[in-house]
C-alpha cells in the first residue's frame, strides 16, 4: 500500500504530496480512535485490552517492514533506553485508551493537538536549547488553546481531559528519547524496537481485565491496529517529503475527520469552543514549527507520531 502511494505521490510535488498523506493519516487515525471507543464503549471491551491488540496487530502489519529490512535493526547498545521509552509508550497508550472510553473523540483530539508544545517545553528544560521570543508566542498561543477547550473555572475538568493532557506530555518525553536516540542509532531500529517491545508491555496491565473477544470484536480490534500503524508510517513519509510548517496545519484535519465520524457512530459532535480552542492550538503549533524550520532545527521522522497512538 505505502509502495504504490509512494509511486503516486512520485507525479506530486513533495510539499503537496506530504500535506495529502497528512490528511489521509489524519483521517486514519481518527477511524482508529472512534473504533476504540465504540469497542469500549458499546462492546465492553476494556481500554487496555483494546491497546494491547493495537499493538499486537500493528505488529502483524509490520512484520513485512521487518523481513525486508533484516532483524540486524534489532542490534542496539542501549537496550535501557528503549526498555524506557516502551515503558513511557505504553503508560501514555493506555492513558489515551483509557480517556477515549470517557469523553467524545472529537474533545480528546481537540486537546491532543498539544503534543507538539510539550515537546518544546521539555527540550527547553532537558535538551537545553534556545527558545527566541517568537517561539514563545507559538507555545503561548497553543497553551492558551488548551484553556479555551477545557475552561478550567468555567466548565468541570474531568478525568477525560486529565488522562488526554497526561498521555501528551508522557508520550512527548518519549520523543525527546527518541531525538537522543537518533544520535546514535538509527530510525530503523528506533521504530522496530518500540513497535515489538510494547506488545508484552501492553499484555501484562491487560491481562488483569482479560475479557476473551468475539470474532466480530477481534475484527475491530485487528482495524485499530491497521488504522494505527498505516497512519503512523503515513506521517513517518509526509515528514521526510514537506517541511513541518506546511505539514503541521493539515493536523487540524484529525478533528474535522473525528468530528465527522463521532457524529454518525455516536451522536457526539464538539462544541464551539472546541473548535476554536483546536483551531489556536494548530495556529499556535505551526508557527512553533515555522520558526524552527527557520533556525535549521533538525527534526526526528520517527518522533512524529500523534499523541498516544
Amino acid at each position: 500500500m505505502l509502495q504504490n502511494l509512494r509511486l503516486r505521490a512520485a507525479a506530486i510535488p513533495p510539499p503537496l504530496a506530504g500535506f495529502m498523506m497528512v490528511v489521509l493519516a489524519s483521517a486514519l487515525f481518527a477511524s482508529m480512535h472512534s473504533t476504540i471507543r465504540f469497542v469500549t464503549v458499546s462492546e465492553g471491551i476494556h481500554p487496555f485490552e483494546a491497546a494491547f491488540f493495537r499493538n499486537l496487530f500493528g505488529l502483524l502489519v509490520f512484520i513485512p517492514f521487518l523481513l525486508r529490512n533484516g532483524f540486524g535493526m534489532f542490534r542496539t547498545k542501549r537496550l535501557g533506553m528503549h526498555l524506557g521509552r516502551a515503558g513511557l509508550n505504553t503508560v501514555s497508550m493506555l492513558s489515551w485508551f483509557f480517556a477515549l472510553s470517557l469523553i467524545p473523540v472529537a474533545d480528546a483530539t481537540a486537546l491532543s493537538l498539544l503534543g507538539p508544545v510539550f515537546v518544546a517545553l521539555l527540550a527547553i528544560l532537558f535538551l537545553g536549547e534556545r527558545v527566541g521570543p517568537r517561539r514563545w508566542i507559538g507555545i503561548g498561543l497553543a497553551l492558551a488553546g488548551g484553556l479555551i477547550i477545557i475552561r478550567p473555572g468555567f466548565a468541570e475538568i474531568g478525568l477525560g481531559p486529565i488522562l488526554i493532557l497526561m498521555s501528551a506530555l508522557i508520550v512527548s518525553c518519549s520523543k525527546l528519547m527518541a531525538k537522543v536516540l537518533s544520535g546514535t542509532e538509527s530510525a530503523a531500529t528506533i521504530v522496530a524496537l518500540l513497535t515489538c517491545l510494547m506488545v508484552p508491555t501492553t499484555l501484562v496491565p491487560a491481562l488483569f481485565f482479560w475479557q476473551t473477544p468475539t470474532l466480530e470484536q477481534l475484527a475491530m480490534l485487528a482495524l485499530i491496529g491497521v488504522f494505527g500503524t498505516v497512519g503512523h508510517l503515513l506521517f513517518v513519509q509526509a515528514y521526510k517529503l514537506a517541511d513541518m510548517s506546511l505539514v503541521e496545519p493539515a493536523l487540524f484535519t484529525r478533528m474535522i475527520w473525528a468530528a465527522l465520524i463521532g457524529f454518525v457512530l455516536f451522536s457526539e459532535f464538539p462544541d464551539m469552543w472546541t473548535w476554536i480552542g483546536g483551531a489556536v492550538i494548530v495556529v499556535g503549533t505551526t508557527y512553533i514549527a515555522r520558526r524552527e524550520a527557520v533556525r535549521g532545527v533538525k527534526k526526528v521522522p520517527v518522533a512524529q507520531a500523534p499523541v498516544g497512538d
